[in-house]
């Protein structure tokens, strides 16, 4: 299943923050990756089930990646502030929690993400042109389908974690990974990102 995934490179692609590249981010991408998003959406929209759920963990198993997954599972959803204060540094912290609706993929009924993010002050603004980083703490996919366990596995081949079952879920704790752990459940897939290792991506455009 691994050689059928699109080009995932693009997915990783950090340049420094300086003025010029900020400036330049949209060229920078091009061409560098030329269409891969492009191929990447395309993918997961004729992609079977079971790639599905390869590719969601998948791509998050060994670095945290931009956000490219849910945007092609649903982009409406209704949010609620779970947290919101000004840090030591001036930069205001939010957390949020998303729930989506209106699904593109037949199998999903449900996906909530939760997402840390920091408006930077004024002063960090005026200096670097950056506004701010956020990065997703956790995403949770219900679906119609038995969730298919070989399949998580596959996706998980190569790293080391342990796999735990309590009651009806089964819960695969991982080491040295961008995930602190997966959450399986009969119908259900939530990834618990490694905060130590969240990328915070600028956007592209």
């Amino acid at each position: 299943m691994k050689n059928n995934l699109p080009k995932l490179d693009f997915l990783y692609f950090n340049p420094e923050r300086t003025n010029e590249n900020f400036i330049n981010r949209m060229q920078l991408h091009y061409d560098k990756f030329e269409w891969d998003d492009r191929h990447f959406d395309d993918y997961m929209e004729t992609c079977s089930y079971e790639e599905l759920i390869y590719l969601m963990i998948y791509i998050h198993r060994d670095n945290y990646p931009r956000e490219a997954f849910y945007p092609n599972i649903s982009l409406c959803s209704n949010y609620q502030i779970l947290k919101n204060y000004v840090n030591e540094n001036g930069r205001t912290i939010t957390e949020t929690l998303s729930e989506y609706n209106f699904f593109m993929r037949k199998e999903v009924r449900n996906m909530i993400t939760q997402y840390h993010s920091e408006e930077y002050s004024d002063e960090e603004v005026l200096e670097t042109l950056w506004t701010g980083e956020s990065y997703m703490q956790s995403m949770f996919i219900e679906f119609y389908n038995d969730v298919p366990i070989e399949i998580i596995e596959k996706a998980l081949e190569g790293k080391e974690y342990k796999k735990i079952k309590y009651n009806d879920v089964i819960f695969y704790e991982m080491k040295d990974s961008a995930l602190t752990n997966v959450e399986v459940t009969k119908n259900s897939i939530k990834i618990n990102i490694n905060e130590d290792k969240a990328t915070p991506y600028f956007g592209l455009w």
